[in-house]
């Protein structure tokens, strides 16, 4: 933890569409993992490009890098 900073939970989609009803909360919940699913298809697309050029987009740690 960085000192000063401030810590707390990341907000719920309830929190973040208080209006939505169980069946919309659902439907939302399912957009964004398939978003998210599409994005790390993309990701992983990319990263295989690269390597087929010798090149990284990550390092080789098996791990996605995240800037601090």
């Amino acid at each position: 933890m960085v000192s000063g900073v401030e810590t707390r939970p990341a907000p719920t989609l309830r929190d973040l569409y208080p209006g939505l009803n169980e069946a919309e909360l659902a439907q939302v919940e399912d957009s964004l993992e398939q978003y998210l699913e599409l994005v790390l298809e993309i990701f992983e697309c990319l990263e295989t490009e690269a390597d087929a050029k010798a090149g990284h987009l990550t390092p080789d740690t098996g791990e996605v890098p995240c800037k601090s």
